[in-house]
């Protein structure tokens, strides 16, 4: 596995544990409470007004995808380890960072060059120098901070 294909991975994701978690809130907003009516007592009005059903389906939605969502979480966190071994064997670089604004939180070339104040084309720059660097030393060696990229 290539150093991209690693991130992209963690990259993958972090954008499914975003649409889990997308759905379950989707979910609560549509279980909300409703205000009663209290002429409505023993009249059906048509639709599905079960309040305990969307409940208890949520409730089982969330039981299903919390062991996906804790693998995943798995994934992202390990490459936010790899991040800070990066951060930790080549502390001038802006490496570690550019690789996890872009990969571990997702962030489109604007967001992520707008919040490091650096310009889009220096964060592609610093980006494609790390995935180099972690191409040279590995995966392994750079989650352990191991090794020094050449100053120049």
């Amino acid at each position: 596995m290539t150093a991209r294909e690693y991130f992209e991975s963690a990259r993958a994701a972090q954008r499914r544990i975003d649409g889990c978690l997308a759905r379950v809130e989707a979910m609560r907003s549509r279980e909300g409470v409703r205000a009663q009516r209290y002429d409505a007592i023993g009249k059906s009005y048509g639709g599905d007004h079960d309040v305990m059903r969307m409940t208890d389906a949520r409730i089982d939605a969330e039981a299903r995808i919390a062991s996906e969502i804790a693998e995943l979480r798995s994934i992202v966190e390990d490459a936010r380890a790899v991040c800070s071994g990066i951060r930790a064997a080549n502390p001038c670089s802006r490496w570690g960072d550019v690789l996890e604004l872009r990969y571990c939180e997702d962030e489109d070339w604007r967001r992520l060059s707008n919040s490091m104040c650096i310009s889009e084309r220096q964060a592609h720059a610093d980006h494609d120098a790390a995935l180099d660097w972690v191409e040279l030393v590995g995966i392994a060696a750079a989650r352990e901070g191991v090794g020094q990229a050449a100053l120049f």
